[in-house]
């Protein structure tokens, strides 16, 4: 299928007004938002080709474990081996295309099983059984021709990273600047405690990450709940071509503040951490996927998942480190810091839901970008060249735009 039309060309045409830094870049065209032509060509330059976090090894406790979760069109299922390995897997059954599981479905068996027609696979993707298959081959024929597809891993910092392009770089590599953070919270070690997901949410997944990177609107939207880490106290790192993150630290008032309504924490600070992270929250994305806050208390996890143009899940997970979980007030207090959470949470679905609906006007504008938005445009550059680079394997270019 040919995903760059002549509607995407035009988009294309304009973006690289997008790129630089907050001083010279645009926005970019609301049509990157808002055309379903425009989310295919991303879906096959950016989704297909990029290192998408799927969730963190706590989650997969045991061997034999397993959860599922869509990425777009793709269902997966992550797992873990009797082998220990974890892998993962498309959830397309290869008989006839059924789904084997739905997405959020979790558990722990030998053997995942297609409820059609009751094929089932091991945890590594291998065929295993096929009823009523054997006048139509023997069994070991269809198992030499049978798996479910697996797609590419790589653990970061605890993280599970999967990848559809079997020749993609590593990612370790492009993420030298978020890997002290990863080493100093001791994310691999980290329990994920819980997850919630936010489905159908009515905007694209670009503004998820760009509203959950930018300072600038937490002075407004969320005054009041943010006050302890004031956008005034951001700071800005400088962008690589290079880099595979996209990221910011916002400095406290004092330190080991948190986001309740006192401004301190009600869940334990991590040990180990030093002055500098105790007295600031950091955030990151790992695009087009993952978005972190290390907070000295805890780190959460949003995974943005888009289903369309302008629908899209958020997954929301907190980690803990297993000495914070044991503490006898943890549930109490957990519940109480959700409380906040939630708050901030609904202000930033109001902002996007009409952000998103304001894309689609004929008087959207290309505006200006704040010093406090300097994470945007790096976000743009990020994406600018998965497009590129998704063109220059077709045999296309970046077209120049129109008045050019």
């Amino acid at each position: 299928m040919n995903v760059v039309t002549p509607q995407v060309r035009e988009i294309l045409a304009e973006i690289r007004a997008s790129t630089g830094d907050f001083r010279s870049a645009r926005t970019m065209p609301p049509e990157v938002y808002t055309s379903e032509e425009f989310f295919q060509f991303e879906w096959e330059s950016v989704f297909a080709r990029e290192w998408l976090c799927l969730g963190h090894v706590s989650q997969l406790p045991e061997n034999g474990d397993y959860f599922a979760i869509n990425v777009g069109p793709e269902p997966l299922i992550v797992t873990r081996a009797e082998d220990g390995e974890i892998r993962v897997l498309s959830a397309i059954c290869q008989h006839r295309g059924y789904p084997i599981l739905e997405n959020g479905e979790t558990g722990n068996a030998k053997r995942l099983r297609c409820p059609y027609h009751f094929w089932s696979y091991e945890l590594d993707g291998s065929l295993a059984t096929a009823p009523e298959m054997t006048r139509t081959c023997p069994l070991q024929e269809l198992k030499d021709e049978t798996a479910l597809p697996a797609l590419k891993v790589e653990l970061f910092g605890g993280f599970i990273f999967a990848n559809m392009d079997p020749d993609a770089a590593p990612l370790g590599p492009t993420l030298d600047k978020l890997a002290p953070e990863m080493e100093a919270f001791d994310t691999v070690n980290l329990k994920a405690v819980k997850t919630v997901d936010y489905p159908n949410q009515p905007w694209n997944w670009k503004g998820m990450h760009e509203n959950a990177l930018e300072p600038y609107h937490t002075l407004f939207v969320h005054a009041g709940y943010h006050d302890v880490a004031p956008a005034q106290n951001a700071t800005f790192l400088e962008w690589d071509e290079n880099d595979g993150q996209v990221m910011h630290p916002t400095g406290f008032r004092e330190m080991d503040a948190a986001f309740t309504p006192s401004g301190q924490p009600v869940l334990p600070i991590i040990a180990g951490l030093d002055e500098t992270r105790r007295s600031r929250v950091m955030f990151a994305s790992i695009p087009p996927v993952v978005f972190f806050a290390f907070s000295p208390d805890q780190v959460f996890v949003f995974l943005v998942l888009p289903e369309s143009a302008d629908s899209m899940t958020l997954r929301v997970t907190w980690l803990f480190p297993e000495s914070s979980i044991k503490e006898p007030t943890f549930e109490w207090a957990l519940d109480v810091q959700n409380i906040i959470n939630g708050a901030i949470n609904e202000q930033d679905f109001v902002t996007n839901r009409r952000m998103q609906r304001g894309q689609r006007s004929r008087y959207a504008k290309r505006g200006r970008y704040s010093h406090l938005e300097s994470t945007l445009p790096q976000f743009n550059n990020w994406l600018v060249k998965r497009y590129e680079s998704y063109l220059a394997q077709t045999g296309e270019r970046l077209p120049e735009p129109a008045d050019a």
